[in-house]
């Protein structure tokens, strides 16, 4: 139905003398049809006019149907109803039959143009809905570069700040920096789905692990692997799922492996039900003295806190198995309903 309206709608744009024109043409044509079968349609002189009401109706709109109504109604009193050649009716039944016609003329063509209005109604808040939508998306986009540019002009201090200072503050600066890096790749990895904020989960993952590795790596023989499943993950959701990876991947890449021994580390990210587990293990050293006294951000322990308030902020659970050799880290928490 659509698609025949949007095809006909040169054709109700046409003037009205136009318009009006076409409709007598059809009403004619009706009427000539009536002519050549008056045997068989005897009893039924306004059945073949109501196909010609019908089609001005939808074809050329704005009150053609109503016109093709008194058309028909002129020329079945005059041609068909007793006595012919007159437009008085004198039998009663007929004169009714009449007036019911010219009714359901009426009444049908009424109906017609109500949905032409609902229809012209309906598309111009469509396109209203959809002018809004690419204001929010533009709105988004500019959002997005603004917060980009602070967030790196922050990330540029801390490590100009960092190459001034002396150990420890200066690592203290620079994992500070991270963790600002972690949170413009979230603004980065930024789309709309259904009208909300999201993250994918997979891209943003992987590109945060491969950051790392890159800056913690190098030449050594750990082997990093990266499983994540790609889900939408709202804005407060992905900044602490993204923070909690940073500092249990930095912390099992810094201290999990002394002396450049050989190792490996594996990071997840799965759905299981309505809820997500990320998880970060390595065959490292385990729970030694070296590795508790450097993972504790200069005896601070800021890192284990902080990963204690996102998990919380997620409403999840955090668990950490100390293997024989190697550290399995787990977070789940419940999926958004938003």
């Amino acid at each position: 139905m659509r698609e025949l309206y949007e095809k006909t709608r040169s054709i109700r744009q046409l003037p009205w003398v136009v318009r009006y024109g076409l409709t007598a043409i059809l009403v004619i044509l009706s009427f000539a049809l009536r002519q050549t079968f008056s045997d068989v349609l005897r009893d039924f002189p306004f059945l073949l006019f109501f196909p010609a009401l019908i089609l001005s109706a939808v074809l050329f709109n704005r009150g053609s149907g109503l016109v093709a109504t008194v058309l028909s109604a002129v020329l079945s009193a005059y041609f068909f109803l007793e006595p012919v050649g007159s437009f008085a009716i004198r039998d009663a039944g007929q004169f009714l039959g009449w007036c019911l016609f010219v009714v359901i003329g009426i009444a049908i063509t009424l109906i017609i143009e109500a949905e032409h209005a609902a229809y012209q109604q309906l598309k111009r808040a469509h396109e209203a809905t959809r002018a809004s939508e690419a204001d929010k998306a533009e709105l988004l986009v500019e959002s997005n570069h603004r917060i980009m540019n602070n967030l790196h002009t922050v990330i540029s201090l801390l490590h100009l700040q960092a190459r001034s200072a002396k150990e420890p503050t200066r690592e203290d600066f620079m994992t500070a920096a991270e963790r600002v890096s972690v949170m413009a790749k979230v603004q980065r990895r930024l789309v709309r789905f259904e009208g909300a904020v999201l993250a994918d989960s997979r891209s943003f993952i992987e590109e945060l692990c491969r950051d790392l590795e890159s800056a913690l790596i190098g030449l050594r023989p750990i082997r990093l692997d990266i499983e994540a499943e790609s889900h939408p993950i709202p804005l407060n959701q992905a900044v602490s799922v993204g923070l909690i990876t940073n500092e249990l991947l930095v912390n099992a890449l810094k201290y999990a492996f002394p002396d450049d021994r050989e190792g490996h580390v594996s990071v997840t990210f799965t759905r299981a039900g309505q809820e997500y587990c990320l998880a970060v293990s390595d065959n490292g050293v385990g729970p030694s003295a070296t590795r508790e006294s450097a993972s504790s951000s200069s005896s601070t322990g800021l890192g284990q806190r902080l990963i204690r308030s996102f998990v919380a902020q997620l409403g999840g659970r955090h668990e950490i198995k100390m293997g024989s050799p190697g550290t399995h880290a787990q977070v789940c928490f419940p999926v958004s309903p938003g």
